[in-house]
């Protein structure tokens, strides 16, 4: 099958949702006894295993990467699109502070 819009997406493979790394702070959706249900990357762990915070603050850990499905395809053209909504202030000024040496 071939996708008309042609953009970026081609890249990805047909099961990206499930197959494509994970990391601390991705959005997804994770298994819970036979349903998807909304979460958040909590940790990494070894094994290709990871923690997730439900939507409900329940926590499941040490969940399978098949058990996880990534809602939005990992930006495949730079990793400059970082989320610091969730840095604090402290957080943000080092992010801002290593942006600017890294750029010169």
């Amino acid at each position: 099958t071939s996708d008309a819009s042609g953009g970026a997406k081609a890249a990805l493979p047909e099961n990206w949702q499930f197959t494509m790394p994970v990391k601390v702070g991705d959005e997804v959706e994770a298994d819970l006894g036979g349903a998807m249900f909304p979460a958040t990357i909590k940790k990494v762990l070894p094994g290709n295993k990871f923690d997730v915070q439900f939507f409900d603050g329940d926590q499941e850990s040490g969940l399978d990467r098949s058990m996880i499905k990534l809602l939005k395809p990992p930006n495949l053209g730079s990793s400059d699109d970082v989320d610091t909504s969730k840095m604090t202030p402290k957080q943000l000024k080092r992010w801002k502070k290593a942006q600017k040496q890294k750029n010169r």
